[in-house]
């Protein structure tokens, strides 16, 4: 493993988690470039363009970087894997140290100071009715990561303490968690990594010459829809089913 510093090393952090793509370029120090496109479905277009912008405004070449890492997940499928393939591309030819961030720690970070003497619930959209859910005491986790039915993690938030904190993309696309008794739902600008939030959470990270595993904790749209895709092909389920890993 390989540890990150806290000198003038310049890192590359990608976020394509949800629907903008960020990418932040900087020291432990500073904030040198950041860029954010709100890009629905549209990452694997401006991803590339976006990085290439970071380097040539720097005048630096990808070689000198110490360190790329990108978002892990939860999040978009697609998106997670776009992040990850072009942190791959990157890192390889160049020998770069790479690293995976986890997303509800960097939200929950950076809106520690917003949530002080109560718990801190990070909930963000998962489609198909459901919200990744996490939650949070003075910066530690209180319990995993997991994907959960609304109306399941509705009854979690609802059983514990008055006076907990909420924030994420979940709150905004399933508004029923805002009428929540005892709960204070935080501004909706946390619910985005703030760049220098980021690029912190980049330059703490643990760096290796292997490429982190995305965070899947739901199947694919595609390998939910595989049946009516395949037939649309004229491909047998089954067969179709043989090319994709089980999910578990």
């Amino acid at each position: 493993m390989i540890s990150s510093d806290t000198s003038s090393s310049r890192y590359l952090a990608l976020n394509c988690a949800e629907e903008r793509i960020q990418v932040v370029l900087g020291t432990a120090r500073e904030v040198m470039f950041s860029e954010e496109v709100h890009c629905p479905g549209q990452s694997i277009r401006h991803l590339p363009t976006a990085i290439e912008r970071a380097l040539r405004v720097q005048a630096i070449r990808a070689g000198d970087l110490a360190g790329i890492a990108c978002v892990r997940g939860p999040g978009s499928f697609t998106g997670l894997r776009i992040a990850h393939a072009a942190m791959h591309g990157l890192s390889r030819p160049h020998a770069i140290p790479m690293a995976g961030l986890h997303y509800p720690d960097i939200l929950a970070a950076q809106a520690g100071p917003f949530a002080q003497g109560g718990e801190l619930w990070v909930l963000t959209y998962a489609r198909k009715g459901q919200v990744y859910i996490q939650g949070f005491d003075a910066g530690a986790p209180l319990t995993p990561v997991r994907p959960l039915p609304v109306a399941l993690a509705y009854e979690q938030l609802e059983a514990r303490p008055a006076g907990i904190f909420l924030l994420g993309s979940g709150l905004r696309k399933n508004p029923e968690f805002l009428t929540l008794p005892g709960t204070i739902a935080l501004p909706q600008i946390l619910d985005t990594p703030m760049p220098a939030a980021l690029l912190a959470a980049a330059c703490a990270a643990a760096y290796s010459s292997h490429p982190p595993q995305p965070l899947y904790l739901r199947k694919s749209d595609a390998e939910d829809n595989l049946v009516s895709i395949a037939a649309s092909r004229g491909i047998p389920a089954a067969e179709a089913r043989k090319h994709i890993p089980d999910f578990e």
